[in-house]
């Protein structure tokens, strides 16, 4: 039997206290993914789709703004005639969906991934070689805080004025 993944998304409505389910892309079991255009998208337009189990589940799932959830639907006759054409191409009340083309990425063979690796690893202990030894005392000194240190002679002088004792008898 022919299956479709719906992909299920919790949208705001037009007024912006309110939640829609919207439906924006479908794809097919040959991995062919089709967007709805925006104004097809709510879930209310799409009646058959709305009489299956499984999107009772999903209603039943999405609670929150944002939340997306993909799920494989059987395909009926009646969901058949809704989202398919009599020859086989995805559509919706007349609309034919445009397939958007996902990326593929080369498939690397071991070979080439294991000399990319040693290439890796190669650069790696070259930069290991290579690195320098930083004396701490200079580090320490770029990054140690000017208040902190013994140039502030204000600080210093209210030091030695408050360890002499001269503050606290002052005050009493």
């Amino acid at each position: 039997m022919e299956k479709l993944k719906f992909e299920f998304l919790v949208k705001p409505s037009e007024d912006p206290k309110t939640n829609v389910i919207c439906i924006p892309s479908i794809m097919d079991a040959d991995k062919k993914m089709f967007i709805i255009p925006e104004q097809l998208q709510p879930v209310k337009l799409h009646n058959e789709l709305m009489k299956t189990q499984t999107f009772q589940k999903v209603k039943a799932t999405l609670q929150r703004r944002h939340e997306k959830r993909q799920v494989w639907i059987s395909l009926t006759q009646e969901l058949r005639d809704t989202y398919m054409d009599e020859d086989g191409n995805m559509q919706f009340k007349g609309y034919l969906l445009e397939e958007i083309t996902l990326k593929t990425q080369q498939v690397f063979t071991n070979e080439t991934s294991l000399e990319t690796l040693t290439k890796i690893l190669e650069n790696y202990a070259e930069l290991k070689k290579e690195s320098k030894q930083y004396n701490l005392r200079n580090l320490s000194e770029k990054f140690v805080i000017e208040k902190f240190t013994k140039k502030n002679i204000k600080r210093n002088a209210m030091d030695e004025y408050v360890r002499s004792g001269m503050y606290s008898y002052r005050y009493k």
